[in-house]
């Protein structure tokens, strides 16, 4: 389980959320989402907390940090490239890995990530004597997914699933993946600004405009009550017109009113969600 309390960076206000399933994170680019994944992985300075079996990721030296990365925490960036060096086969990625945790033999490795890359629908042979350059944007995608997943680490975040994928493409990902998690043990968080990816891979569903998080739960993405939620599934998501200091979707939003202006919504658990709204004073 991996927890945030109250993590603030540039552009994300104080995200707090526990990540112990399946889980996505719907927004739109710039939304803030992005910076859940730079944060964890310490790419950016961050204030608040994110606690890994107890242990605050952000207050671990750099040695105890490169100790979990692919063994507790991996990550499958939205450019899938940048996981690979371009001058070392597949096949050396997967064993640099085995051998820098002491994880086991060259052969050990590589035997898991045959296995992996099986069960993504690739041929192992084909792409572990292949260089990143060689591979065609679905066999690369594909191929760092097996990279941040033959660990079996206890988070996977994946960043943009689509990113640089034809439609068609994009389908192939989505159901490799949904192969995938039926034999793994590792939880996924999911970043994406399409709902119909998290709708097929995720059991929970945490809504991000503007850095704060403004729906959460299961459902979801069936019966939306955040208007932010329902203009993106619907793909009908307004500019901002003016800053407002009340709720962050208030200049958008067609429901708002003088009171969506001036006060931030504080949460409200409507059944097995909670949704940030001045819409749903009642329940």
């Amino acid at each position: 389980m991996i927890q945030y309390e109250c993590l603030t960076v540039k552009k994300l206000n104080c995200f707090t959320a526990i990540i112990s399933s399946n889980t996505g994170v719907l927004g739109q680019r710039d939304s803030g989402k992005e910076e859940i994944i730079r944060a964890t992985f310490r790419l950016v300075k961050a204030k608040g907390k994110i606690l890994l079996d107890g242990n605050d990721v952000l207050s671990l030296d750099e040695e105890s940090f490169r100790k979990i990365l692919w063994t507790k925490i991996s990550w499958v960036p939205y450019d899938s490239s940048q996981l690979f060096d371009p001058i070392y086969d597949i096949a050396s990625h997967f064993i640099e890995i085995f051998a820098s945790h002491n994880l086991g033999t060259s052969d050990y490795a590589l035997d898991i990530a045959k296995d992996y890359l099986k069960i993504l629908g690739l041929n192992p042979e084909e792409i572990l004597k292949s260089y990143v350059t060689q591979l065609s944007p679905l066999k690369l995608k594909k191929t760092a997914i097996a990279l941040a997943t033959f660990t079996e680490p206890e988070h996977v975040f994946l960043d943009d699933i689509e990113y640089g994928l034809s439609e068609l493409d994009q389908i192939q990902v989505v159901n490799s993946l949904i192969d995938l998690m039926s034999v793994t043990s590792s939880k996924f968080l999911i970043l994406d600004n399409d709902p119909a990816v998290l709708s097929r891979l995720t059991d929970y569903v945490i809504v991000v405009y503007k850095g704060e998080v403004v729906e959460e739960g299961k459902d979801i993405l069936l019966d939306p009550l955040h208007p932010y939620t329902i203009d993106v599934i619907k793909g009908q998501v307004r500019p901002d017109i003016f800053p407002s200091s009340g709720c962050v979707y208030s200049s958008s939003c067609r429901f708002n009113s003088m009171k969506c202006l001036i006060e931030k919504p504080k949460p409200v658990k409507v059944g097995n969600r909670v949704v940030r709204c001045h819409l749903y004073p009642w329940f």
